[in-house]
């Protein structure tokens, strides 16, 4: 392969990298992907390193001395989010190359075809954090009532949530708001209505909320050999794990301790 075509090989697996790491895709499936597109363009001699929010790519043409010639890429993915159809389809796309029925041209076309994919409609977050919230309250033993409550209080403060995290504030803040904004409508909404177990309806309110992807990740790449990786995820999920609780916590305990509950 020459220069160009070592180039564009590397763009173009970079670009699938840093889409599935901001997708929240696990660094072994991040670098197994790279290196399964890199092989089915041709590219023998490069290096690939990944960590949760950045991929570094090498490459050099067979023929090129050693240290020369290389192309680099350095991506940064500074913030990162849950996106499974995403991974889902560049996984797709990897496999499609690996079989031939993609080349670099086609490639480069289906990434742009995922970069502007349509995320879910506001709506349809809304609706799954209301459904969750309702089933993992009755899943932990809450009553029809408990069910009910929680699921209008999923969905009423997870459309906070989606506010701000359009703000760009930091996972912590954010987490801690929408906690505390979550206990003060369970607390309300019992005072209102009678027989309500407020344990139970913030039990299932809450699960939207936890880092589920971002720890189970942490693990995968922690038993993959991906330590820094790992320690990074690990680090994420208990960040927002602690302004869940410092929100929750700290709204309960100043009502506890005024007697309003």
């Amino acid at each position: 392969m020459n220069g160009k075509e070592i180039k564009k090989a590397v763009d173009i697996t970079a670009r699938a990298g840093t889409m599935l790491l901001r997708s929240g895709s696990d660094i072994t499936r991040v670098e197994d992907t790279v290196k399964h597109m890199m092989t089915s363009f041709g590219v023998t001699k490069y290096d690939i390193f990944t960590i949760t929010n950045g991929i570094f790519i090498s490459a050099s043409a067979d023929d090129a001395p050693e240290g020369m010639g290389d192309y680099t890429r350095i991506c940064e993915i500074p913030r990162n989010s849950s996106n499974l159809g995403k991974v889902d389809m560049i996984n797709t796309l990897s496999r499609d190359i690996e079989a031939g029925l993609c080349d670099m041209d086609g490639a480069e076309k289906r990434l742009d075809e995922i970069e502007k994919a349509k995320p879910y409609k506001p709506i349809i977050n809304l609706a799954a954090a209301a459904v969750a919230s309702g089933a993992f309250s009755f899943l932990f033993g809450g009553s029809y009532t408990d069910t009910l409550l929680a699921a209008v209080i999923g969905f009423s403060y997870y459309y906070i949530f989606i506010l701000l995290d359009r703000t760009k504030l930091s996972k912590l803040l954010t987490n801690a708001i929408c906690g505390c904004i979550l206990a003060l409508l369970t607390i309300g909404f019992t005072k209102i209505i009678p027989g309500v177990n407020m344990n139970m309806a913030i039990i299932g309110a809450i699960m939207p909320l936890i880092p589920g992807v971002s720890f189970v990740n942490a693990i995968r790449d922690i038993a993959a050999g991906d330590y820094i990786s790992g320690a990074i995820r690990m680090i994420d999920a208990i960040v927002v794990a602690a302004g869940i609780a410092v929100g929750v916590g700290a709204t309960i305990a100043v009502f506890t301790q005024f007697g309003i509950i």
